[in-house]
């Protein structure tokens, strides 16, 4: 799934980071909320920023390149570890991005 990058700042590197808006082949521009690195790969916790019930989980490529995951056993445990780090971020996130 390609993206394109909004980056929150003047950053112009390819890293994802916190805060960046990415727009989706579906047209639709969802929020970078969580990030988390498993065994070398980085996942991603997207938020669509029109209707904050819509995410995507995803693993980041890199060169704004996305792959939704569809792994059940995977999903289950990103989903812990998103929540995890989101447990006190996410009413800033959706205040300030969403």
């Amino acid at each position: 799934m390609k993206t394109q990058t909004e980056k929150k700042g003047d950053e112009e590197d390819s890293m994802v980071e916190h805060g960046d808006i990415w727009t989706l082949e579906d047209g639709n521009k969802y929020v970078v909320a969580s990030i988390v690195t498993m065994n070398d790969r980085k996942f991603v916790y997207l938020i669509q920023k029109t209707d904050y019930k819509n995410y995507i989980i995803g693993e980041y490529l890199g060169e704004d390149d996305l792959e939704e995951v569809d792994d059940p056993d995977l999903l289950e445990t990103l989903i812990v570890k998103f929540n995890e780090d989101l447990k006190d971020k996410l009413p800033k996130i959706i205040e300030q991005y969403l």
